[in-house]
């Protein structure tokens, strides 16, 4: 909370879900006066593994094309065969977004994410390229042991 922006316990209780696989993910956003950061929506949760790529493809789709917002996500993907499961954190900060917002997210992502337990990976998108299942497949993977 270095940025003076606090983290509403409606996050804590939907990350909660999402750690219990209630949901699929957790959108958040900073409210306009910038002063707290709250659940923009809950991503639904499914059971079908061979919907992940589809799944993942539509909540990134749903991201403002200028604003800046958080991604919390149970990403199913493979890797060396065997399916995976990681729970990550996405600051989504496109080009467009206005500097401040982008300073104020990047300020406000380490307070949320200490209340946060349980988050295998963050990684930052600047657009729907760097976004792609693919593309978070290939970093997830490169951090993967390889045995």
């Amino acid at each position: 909370m270095s940025s003076g922006v606090a983290v509403n316990p409606e996050c804590i209780e939907a990350f909660n879900e999402l750690k219990k696989r209630e949901v699929r993910g957790i959108v958040l956003k900073i409210n306009d006066e910038m002063t707290e950061i709250g659940v923009e929506k809950k991503l639904t949760a499914s059971s079908d593994a061979a919907k992940a790529k589809e799944m993942w493809g539509d909540a990134i789709k749903e991201l403002p094309e200028s604003d800046c917002r958080f991604v919390v996500y149970d990403f199913e993907y493979e890797h060396q065969g065997l399916p995976k499961s990681k729970l990550i954190f996405v600051k989504w900060a496109p080009e467009a977004a206005k500097i401040k917002a982008k300073m104020i997210y990047a300020s406000s992502q380490e307070g949320c994410l200490t209340q946060m337990e349980g988050v295998g990976r963050q990684l930052q998108c600047t657009d729907e390229d760097e976004a792609m299942y693919e593309t978070i497949v290939k970093t997830l993977a490169a951090t993967q042991a390889g045995y």
